[in-house]
């Protein structure tokens, strides 16, 4: 608490200095004196937040995947968060597994030293049981789970307090949505009850693999799946596998979204590619499933009547289907024309009546998208949304971005089309132009 106190006077300070210098400089060169003082700022919250396990540093890497919400610069310094978490000594995460196990621990044969994964409120480790299963464990923190519960009162009015720096939003229905997705991911018995539900919902699916669940090795601070590895993100995206591989990865995870969205209402919503591994048949391993969205019906029809407007190339109808789902100014005015018609269009060139779209290029879709939050930062920072859009938004432009670093290419209209139809949407178009 104190180093998060701190840190929101240091970040105040500089933000009214910079306010107070813009006074006797030129016009031209404000923004570019914004902009860098947004970055250094970013730099102090995340040196702060990546060294705090728990809320802040979850908070964090949640951030840093909601890419519209505040400028690229400030997101980009945001993503180094997912890639911060120092693990927690051996001895002190095997006395965890010994304590919430209690007789199923006599089971386990050997427990890996070094941890496979580190992040914000646990670590994964390799596990071989005594009948010669290789598992893994995923074990929270030691204490996290009540530092957590202790301190989310107090750092609601903290972070507030820093997030109101580079936005001008009402952080209240923010705060709840990201409140009450944290306080599931500290529950692993209801992560092993998502990770069943999802496998149910995916069993046809044979590009999407779920590790099953080993319940003897379950509670509610330990959770215990069976081993299952592919190829790993950082190989996955580089120049070892070709294009068509590439590509297929990237319609597996399109295709799990919108299956997700559409047609299952209930939304793997952690696109961080981390959580993911790819299969030599193109087929993904989806792991960590303890942010989960229900999306509600009436925002599902909303996003198809989005697309449906977008596809027919009804534009003016955008603003008003936003502020029917509850997307609209603090004014009570609907966004405006020109940004409605700048995303539409960008999302028109993916999903326009051509037979391929490559994502990741020269002029990609995703830095183009990020450039228009960009542009429109000051009329978005005053957008009132429904908490619910929160996450689904996070999980797609998160996916977006995942496609970019695969340079997936495939026919994403007919992919779109078909998730929409399995899902029992008609979208009647137009005779394509």
């Amino acid at each position: 608490m104190f180093r998060l106190g701190g840190l929101v006077g240091r970040v105040g300070a500089s933000m009214v200095g910079n306010t107070m210098a813009n006074f006797f400089r030129d016009s031209g060169r404000k923004e570019e004196y914004r902009l860098d003082t947004l970055l250094k700022n970013a730099q102090r919250v995340t040196e702060q937040l990546g060294q705090l396990k728990g809320v802040p540093m979850k908070i964090g890497q949640m951030v840093s995947l909601h890419d519209n919400l505040f400028p690229e610069e400030v997101i980009q310094v945001f993503k180094s968060l997912q890639k911060q978490a120092p693990s927690v000594p051996f001895e002190d995460m095997v006395a965890m597994v010994r304590e919430e196990l209690g007789a199923s621990y006599d089971n386990i044969r050997n427990v890996e030293r070094t941890p496979l994964a580190s992040a914000s409120i646990g670590q994964v480790h390799r596990v071989v049981l005594k009948d010669g299963r290789k598992i893994v464990l995923k074990v929270q923190y030691p204490g996290i789970d009540e530092v957590i519960r202790s301190d989310l009162k107090n750092l609601k009015g903290i972070l507030k307090r820093v997030f109101s720096m580079f936005t001008r939003m009402d952080m209240e229905e923010i705060w709840q949505e990201l409140n009450a997705r944290l306080l599931e991911e500290l529950d692993y018995e209801h992560e092993a009850e998502s990770m069943r539900r999802m496998a149910a919902l995916y069993h046809d699916d044979g590009r999407v693999i779920i590790p099953q669940v080993i319940d003897e090795m379950t509670s509610r601070h330990v959770l215990g799946m069976e081993l299952v590895q592919g190829i790993a993100p950082d190989a996955a995206t580089g120049e070892a596998y070709g294009d068509e591989l590439r590509s297929a990865w990237g319609v597996s995870l399109l295709s799990f979204a919108l299956r997700g969205l559409f047609e299952f209402q209930f939304l793997h919503a952690d696109p961080n590619m981390a959580n993911f591994s790819f299969l030599e048949n193109g087929g993904i391993v989806v792991y960590d499933f303890g942010c989960m969205k229900e999306v509600p019906a009436a925002l599902c029809d909303g996003y198809v009547e989005l697309i449906r407007a977008v596809l027919n190339h009804e534009y003016p109808r955008i603003p008003a289907l936003l502020k029917s789902m509850g997307v609209y100014k603090a004014s009570g005015d609907t966004i405006s024309w020109e940004m409605a018609k700048d995303f539409a269009d960008v999302f028109q060139e993916v999903f326009a009546p051509r037979e391929y779209f490559t994502f990741g290029g020269d002029d990609d879709f995703y830095t183009r998208l990020i450039a228009l939050g960009h542009k429109y930062i000051n009329e978005s920072m005053s957008f009132i949304f429904p908490k619910d859009v929160i996450f689904i938004d996070r999980t797609f432009s998160g996916h977006f971005g995942n496609l970019s670093y695969l340079k997936a290419r495939s026919d994403w209209r007919k992919l779109l089309l078909e998730r929409l139809g399995s899902a029992g949407y008609e979208i009647k178009l137009q005779l394509d132009q």
